[in-house]
């Protein structure tokens, strides 16, 4: 059975592989908080839409000549979603090219993705979920 919300991520995510602001902005809720993984390092959120698409033109479309986000596999647990994928990049000056896992902690509101965070860590993505330990 179709999930709506999943079908949301799968929007909003393809959206940002195509580099479509308009896009991803229609998918994300005005109260977004998104957390991604170098954000999550420092500590930092961004919060509502105009934080995340600066920190998306500034910090990814900026270092990145293409940069997809590949969602996989989908998890409910509760009110939040677990999403296990894949990163694809390739660096805007150095050329190189990166191909890693990755999973989102994610939660929708009002048919919008409200919340995001990003792992590179499938194991602490799913102890923050609850789902071990």
């Amino acid at each position: 059975m179709p999930d709506d919300d999943f079908e949301l991520i799968r929007r909003a995510w393809a959206a940002a592989s195509r580099a479509d602001e308009e896009g991803m902005r229609s998918e994300f809720h005005p109260e977004i908080v998104a957390i991604p993984f170098g954000a999550a390092m420092e500590g930092k959120a961004y919060r509502g839409h105009d934080q995340v698409m600066s920190w998306w033109r500034d910090e990814i479309r900026a270092s990145w000549k293409f940069f997809e986000v590949l969602p996989e596999q989908f998890q409910r647990v509760g009110e939040r979603i677990l999403v296990t994928g894949r990163w694809h990049a390739r660096g805007q000056e150095s050329g190189v090219e990166l191909d890693l896992p990755a999973s989102w902690i994610i939660e929708v509101r009002d048919g919008k993705i409200v919340y995001w965070q990003t792992y590179t860590d499938y194991a602490q993505a799913r102890q923050d979920m609850g789902l071990d330990g």
